[in-house]
């Protein structure tokens, strides 16, 4: 039954990632830049909300099929997971939204509101249809009060950091603290160490290699969001 669960996880993934493609490819631009509204390859405008590929060249607007195997992969995982339970659509939703975010961050380094901002309304809104069906309303309680814990301690070291880290961080940690906190307060614990230890690995692992040096400035949300997922995984 789990493994029909992952099927059908990797299916909706990779069906989210198709329509995802296109708001990926208008917001990787850097803050204050405008979106793009043409093809970079012939100048073709970019047509329909879901726009995959050029019209006029038939080039993809991002590498083909990455965003959307990533998407399908990390889907699976959660409906695998959460097979039949009522909270499984909230943590796809933050999966497949969470690999956007990843994809845009390590473009441009940015983590634009229009995304991050959604996974509030959304979060609240599908724990809250899960509180309806397992009767437990302690756990979007604890939800709640985990999305303002992890954002309220992002943001506070957001201003101590002196531009290490940014409002982008600390509003996707709010989203995060939501689904984690719903799990649990260690789990959220748990999810939160493991984005600083996981980009401590691997920086330690490209200084070695000499690919970046200690002036780099590397994403740090695909971390965040790596170790959230992580946790929910193992830990939950």
């Amino acid at each position: 039954m789990d493994i029909a669960w992952a099927v059908a996880g990797g299916i909706i993934g990779f069906v989210a990632g198709l329509l995802l493609r296109s708001t990926v490819f208008r917001l990787s631009v850097a803050s204050g830049e405008p979106a793009p509204t043409s093809c970079a390859r012939c100048g073709t405008g970019v047509g329909g909300r879901f726009a995959i590929r050029c019209t006029q060249c038939r080039g993809w607007f991002g590498v083909p099929f990455v965003l959307e195997l990533v998407t399908a992969a990390v889907v699976a995982l959660l409906l695998w997971r959460f097979a039949g339970l009522p909270d499984a659509a909230a943590f796809a939703f933050i999966g497949a939204l969470g690999v956007a975010l990843a994809a845009i961050d390590i473009a441009v380094q940015r983590l634009p509101n229009r995304l991050t901002l959604l996974l509030y309304p959304g979060l609240i809104a599908l724990f809250g249809l899960a509180t309806a069906v397992d009767g437990h309303p302690s756990y979007l309680l604890r939800a709640l009060l985990g999305g303002l814990v992890l954002g309220g301690g992002y943001l506070v070291l957001a201003v101590l950091s002196r531009g290490q880290l940014g409002g982008g961080d600390a509003k996707l940690a709010g989203g995060i603290g939501i689904a984690l906190g719903w799990l649990g307060w260690p789990t959220l614990l748990v999810g939160a160490s493991l984005g600083f230890v996981l980009m401590g690995v691997v920086s330690l692992v490209l200084l070695i290699a000499r690919r970046i040096t200690l002036q780099h400035s590397m994403s740090f949300g695909p971390f965040m969001l790596g170790g959230a997922l992580v946790a929910i995984l193992a830990v939950a």
